[in-house]
């Protein structure tokens, strides 16, 4: 990974070729990096242990809401975000609602993105501990060292060639394992009667209103943030045109539901195989001691690393480039291309560092994940999808959205400990945007979507052979 990294590393030498590859991405590289950065430690590692814990509702977050995910935002949004020409999605906030929203916006993307990294980089220790029975401080520090080294000198680019070499390894390891313990276990007509009864189960695990609440919010939180999380949004403004943008994301979606289910049946058939493991965040390792050959466990280590370090690379990219493109302005006005690009750079060991920080208090893999994916369901999401589809919407609306969907979210926790509050807070924020803008249209009058030269964003023009969809007016 150094190696490759470093190769392409001399290659980045604006912000441009940093954050987007200068929008020169094929068809065949975004999809695969798309997939190889969804395919980290959640699918890999936590969805395996909440299928082994019989945790459904984890395990429907993700691959499978994630995965369709994906094929929503190639639907819905990849066109509009590679026609803009921007950087970030933080970008349409500001084009929209204005600077302070924006800021807020920057504000919780990065502390969802360390929370999000810090998930990650423990599941790299966890994985480190168990094949080497070292302390997992050693692995988190020095995998963290590896991605920061690559990420931060050759930006997308790196971070894109590096993933399609990750793929591979991702591929070869999770299928090797699949086949070698499903062949030790006896074959699949064997194991798949002795599997618990809520194997591959996905409807609600229950029939109160609880379950059935609890089950709908797990598909409309993990549906619906991942249309503004920044590794999809850069794939597709990186991408070559609008076709590949929305094309990879398709292809994307489809091979992560697929790869995605494999660590699941891992877990499900660990179950049976080794019954009885404390720590559920090692199943996939411990599969792979236990039922591989050690060249073969090599190769499988090969397979969990580059998963995760699939996913951290570019978090740290995505984090980087916001604080480049949105922070940097405020403290120098119109900045040199060489200053934003040196800003973009030096963030990525920053945000590692309070990243690692942060995986030394974490607990779950799946845990950390979940809220991360809390807090931007809460209080961004719904705003974010005004942003792009609600001509109505102004700065009042924007930034009262966002704002009461924070306050929400953290009264509920902390009043009412039990219910799903960021779910509650979602259904406070987007309403607030909503009326908000309506009850301040002629104080402020409502910002046109623009492309980066500020020209208005066309969302209604077809091009190629098919249309975009009509705003909401």
């Amino acid at each position: 990974m150094l190696a490759v990294g470093v190769f392409v590393a001399g290659k980045s030498s604006s912000l441009s070729d940093f954050a987007v590859t200068g929008r020169n991405m094929s068809l065949t590289v975004c999809s695969i990096s798309i997939v190889a950065t969804w395919f980290g430690a959640g699918p890999m590692m936590g969805s395996a242990a909440a299928a082994y814990a019989g945790n459904t509702l984890e395990v429907l977050r993700d691959p499978l809401v994630s995965g369709i995910s994906l094929l929503i935002a190639g639907f819905f949004f990849a066109r509009t975000y590679r026609r803009s020409r921007r950087y970030t999605h933080i970008d349409f906030y500001e084009n929209r609602i204005g600077g302070s929203a924006a800021i807020l916006s920057v504000i919780l993307n990065l502390i969802g993105g360390i929370m999000w990294l810090g998930a990650v980089l423990f599941a790299f220790g966890v994985v480190f501990e168990a094949l080497t029975g070292q302390a997992a401080m050693y692995g988190v520090v020095g995998g963290t060292l590896v991605i920061v080294v690559y990420t931060m000198f050759g930006g997308l680019k790196a971070v894109a060639a590096t993933d399609v070499l990750q793929m591979v390894f991702i591929i070869v390891g999770v299928l090797v394992l699949f086949f070698v313990v499903i062949n030790d276990a006896g074959g699949w007509a064997t194991v798949s009667h002795q599997l618990p009864e809520h194997a591959f189960d996905f409807t609600p695990p229950g029939t109160t209103f609880k379950d059935y609440f609890d089950y709908f919010q797990v598909w409309l939180s993990s549906g619906l943030v991942a249309i503004g999380v920044v590794s999809v949004v850069q794939r597709s403004m990186a991408a070559r045109s609008e076709q590949v943008a929305q094309n990879s994301l398709y292809l994307a979606g489809v091979a992560y539901l697929f790869f995605g289910m494999i660590p699941v049946t891992l877990g499900y058939v660990a179950t049976v195989t080794m019954p009885g493991v404390e720590d559920t965040n090692a199943i996939i390792p411990l599969l792979a001691v236990e039922h591989l050959h050690p060249v073969a466990v090599a190769i499988f280590v090969g397979a969990v690393v580059s998963a995760i370090m699939s996913t951290s690379d570019s978090i740290l990219l995505g984090c980087g480039t916001i604080i480049s493109v949105r922070l940097l302005p405020l403290v120098k006005k119109d900045p040199p291309p060489t200053l934003q690009l040196a800003v973009a750079r030096w963030s990525v060991p920053v945000i590692a560092v309070f990243s690692i920080y942060t995986a030394f208090n974490t607990s779950t893999v799946i845990s950390m994940i979940g809220l991360s994916i809390s807090l931007g369901f809460a209080s961004m999401t719904g705003p974010y999808l005004l942003v792009i589809w609600w001509k109505k919407l102004n700065k009042p609306g924007g930034f009262s959205g966002i704002a009461g969907g924070l306050v929400t979210l953290v009264v509920a926790k902390s009043l009412w400990p039990d219910l799903p509050a960021s779910f509650i807070a979602f259904c406070v924020s987007l309403p607030t945007a909503v009326i908000v803008s309506l009850l301040t249209q002629r104080s402020h009058p409502p910002m046109s979507l623009t492309d980066i030269d500020d020209e208005p964003l066309d969302l209604n023009k077809r091009l190629g052979t098919l249309p975009l969809f009509r705003r909401i007016d």
